[in-house]
């Protein structure tokens, strides 16, 4: 009976491979027929976006800018990731903290963090600090309610038959309500990934020339739309690596829920 149950989720593993593939093959396809029936220039058939690509990546200046954005995101996601988890379990441990946070996140979360940007801008100038804290400030939303979320879960007959066998208050937090809060923790970090890409990107737009939403908008002021995808087609990849990553990480370290697929 195992041996049936296994292969049948072997099968329905394939299948769901094989559907995913069938979904890009039939975007990519309906984009090539679109660029050969407009005829219009600014819309590259995929050899000619594919060999533009070719050209990026033999570019050194391409890496620059690519390490440019990774490093400017990831030191935002760090940042915002401290100050969630922080303020995520300060709130959820203490109901005066609590109280106070709320309102905050009640209101802010709602609003498009972007709109602040100029107002960051201000405070912290064009260069990369600015682009460093708009990522955090993103992050921090949807990282602090599912830190937040995870610590409240914690049943409070876990922590009473834990203080009752002698464990200390550290000890508690490590493996009580660390281990609640961690598949929290991990999915607001699967939701932030896309996020920090996203601003990066979008804050690159403006200021120095660095990264690789300057190479997007360089490449649109000069109507090389090739360019521009072949750096969207870039971006998509690391948010796909991130994401697996990502996965990979809930799967080797929430080792109590084997079953679970995303």
């Amino acid at each position: 009976m195992a041996e049936v149950r296994a292969l049948s989720l072997q099968g329905d593993g394939v299948h769901r491979a094989g559907l995913k593939v069938l979904g890009v093959v039939l975007a990519l396809t309906a984009w090539q027929l679109y660029a050969m029936a407009s005829g219009n220039r600014l819309v590259p058939s995929l050899p000619t976006i594919g060999n533009r690509l070719i050209e990026l990546l033999q570019d050194p200046e391409f890496w620059e800018h690519t390490a440019s954005t990774l490093r400017n995101g990831l030191m935002g996601l760090a940042i915002g990731l401290a100050l969630a988890a922080s303020a995520g379990y300060l709130a959820a441990r203490n109901w005066v903290v609590d109280a106070a946070f709320h309102p905050v996140i009640n209101l802010l979360y709602p609003v498009p963090k972007l709109a602040l940007y100029p107002i960051v801008i201000l405070v912290l100038g064009l260069d990369w600090p600015s682009r460093v804290a708009q990522v955090a400030l993103e992050c921090f939303f949807p990282l602090f309610v599912q830190c937040h979320a995870g610590v409240r879960a914690v049943g409070t007959r876990m922590e009473w038959l834990a203080r009752n066998a002698g464990a200390s208050s550290w000890e508690t937090a490590r493996e009580i309500v660390w281990h609640s809060a961690l598949p929290f923790l991990l999915t607001g970090l699967r939701v932030a990934m896309p996020i920090v890409l996203i601003v990066t990107t979008v804050t690159e737009f403006i200021g120095d020339s660095q990264g690789l939403g300057h190479l997007i908008a360089r490449s649109a002021a000069f109507f090389d739309t090739a360019a521009a995808l072949s750096v969207v087609a870039v971006l998509g990849a690391i948010g796909f690596a991130a994401d697996r990553l990502v996965v990979w990480l809930r799967q080797r370290l929430v080792f109590w829920e084997k079953g679970v697929v995303i």
